[in-house]
């Protein structure tokens, strides 16, 4: 598995959504001028990361998917509602999938806010230095 980081977990998200939602407009992080519903805009809310070993983190990167419709809120519900199954799993350029976890949403001023992590892990090589020959002599009785 290739390194996973916050900028290719983001592109898994706007393939999924791209694939789900072809007429849309999709963004990511900057809400541009003039831009016309219905559009995704995906923006990355905070990520954290946990050692699990000498060389082994575990990587939480929060994602929000905002939504603005062109219908309201019913429409925001709806879109919702197909996220739940859209962003469940996604699958990433390198050809890796990640599990969507922690989904929630919200409509603020008839804008959906889905909310959901990613949780992976990354490994590093060891910057340990390998060992020199050893020669063995063995004796004899």
């Amino acid at each position: 598995m290739a390194e996973i980081s916050t900028n290719i977990v983001r592109d898994g998200i706007t393939l999924a959504l791209r694939a789900e939602y072809p007429e849309a407009h999709i963004e990511a992080d900057k809400v541009k001028q003039g831009l016309r519903p219905p559009a995704f805009i995906v923006r990355l809310v905070d990520s954290s990361q946990t050692a699990r070993g000498p060389n082994r983190w575990r990587r939480e990167p929060r994602f929000d998917v905002r939504y603005f419709p062109q219908a309201g809120e019913k429409d925001c519900l709806a879109v919702a509602d197909a996220l739940y199954r859209v962003l469940e799993v996604i699958d990433l350029p390198g050809g890796d999938k990640l599990r969507g976890v922690d989904m929630t949403h919200e409509v603020v001023d008839d804008v959906l806010h889905f909310l959901v992590s990613y949780k992976h892990f990354v490994y590093r090589e060891a910057d340990e230095p390998t060992m020199e020959d050893l020669e063995l002599i063995q004796g004899g009785n």
